[in-house]
């Protein structure tokens, strides 16, 4: 395969908004039922004194800094940063500042958080050029919190929303549907109608983490779509990018985009012969980096994962791995270029 089409599948994946996701941490303030951690290996686990044991978080500062430059320099679009919860981490905001004014033409910075740490950060936060805050609501009362995140801040949560409108250009909420939170989530629907935001809401997705509850726990998003639409929402499909197809429903002031299984995702080469592919309702649409400088294409296959750390400490080989490696993936051939892959620990 010749290094040209591939770099024509990595150009594909640049101009459909392929993102990458950089997990700061596994460390998180609360312990949702349903966290993958954005595909960590393996996944938090929780002891018996019902504490949570983490991963190694070997990637210094400088490390993510110089992976982010090379995105930047690669053309990439989305930048989104993550973890468990990236504002307990200590690098966040030295990453950030490393981040030039740019335009959203350029690319974007989005920052994903649970909310409750917003409020004691958002000074700091204010002078960091955040593109986007996607702020995770999963319920609209304690009870429901607890229930869902083991934690009780909901309040304070919907206060840093309110906050963070009047600082970030871009604010979207984020809600999982499912049995503890169905109840409540036309209050939240509300919620961000009267504040003027955009909210996506997801179904869940099946996973290693939370297979023995998947059939249960699943919800379709099919008839609060059709709550909203009796209400006045105008509907349509996005199938714009790379990633699962969305419902829209648009009001005056905002759009819900709901995720939907029956709409079909966007699948690569590699994902026509993948033997869970029957389990994908995402298709292909990210790259995870973990704490550990691992990176993986996909969340149910980690033996797809590949080290970058002995690259990003050759940004010159970095920068010229990341396109090829994509690109192989998309188009479905093995790719012999530097970095190890992880197979399951």
């Amino acid at each position: 395969m010749h290094e040209e089409e591939l770099m024509k599948e990595f150009d594909l994946f640049r101009i459909s908004e392929g993102r990458f996701r950089i997990s700061l941490t596994t460390t998180c303030n609360a312990r949702c039922w349903f966290c993958h951690n954005e595909g960590s290996v393996p996944p938090v686990q929780i002891d018996g004194k019902n504490g949570l044991r983490h991963k190694m978080h070997t990637c210094s500062t400088e490390e993510y800094i110089t992976l982010v430059e090379t995105l930047i320099d690669l053309g990439i679009s989305r930048l989104y940063f993550t973890g468990g919860e990236p504002l307990i981490s200590p690098k966040l905001e030295p990453i950030l500042d490393s981040i030039p004014l740019h335009g959203k033409d350029q690319f974007k910075v989005i920052l994903a958080t649970n909310g409750v740490l917003l409020k004691k950060k958002l000074d700091s936060l204010k002078s960091k050029h955040i593109d986007k805050l996607k702020i995770s609501l999963h319920a609209f009362s304690d009870e429901s919190m607890w229930n869902i995140e083991k934690i009780s801040s909901v309040d304070e949560v919907k206060a840093s929303i309110v906050q963070a409108k009047q600082i970030f250009p871009e604010i979207e909420i984020n809600t999982l549907l499912m049995p503890e939170n169905q109840h409540e989530n036309m209050d939240i629907i509300q919620f961000v109608r009267d504040l003027q935001i955009d909210i996506e809401i997801l179904e869940l997705v099946w996973t290693d983490y939370n297979r023995p509850t998947y059939t249960e726990k699943r919800i379709s998003t099919y008839d609060l779509a059709k709550d909203l639409i009796h209400q006045g929402g105008r509907e349509y499909i996005n199938k714009s990018g790379i990633g699962v197809n969305l419902k829209m429903i648009d009001f005056e002031n905002c759009s819900v985009r709901l995720m939907d299984n029956s709409l079909g995702s966007s699948y690569v080469g590699t994902c026509q012969m993948c033997p869970v592919k029957s389990s994908c309702v995402e298709g292909f649409w990210s790259i995870r980096v973990d704490p550990e400088g691992f990176a993986q294409p996909c969340l149910l296959r980690s033996d797809l994962r590949i080290d970058l750390k002995p690259l990003i400490r050759e940004p010159k080989k970095l920068k010229e791995f990341i396109p090829l490696w994509i690109g192989s993936f998309m188009k479905g051939v093995e790719f012999s270029g530097t970095g190890s892959k992880e197979r399951i620990r």
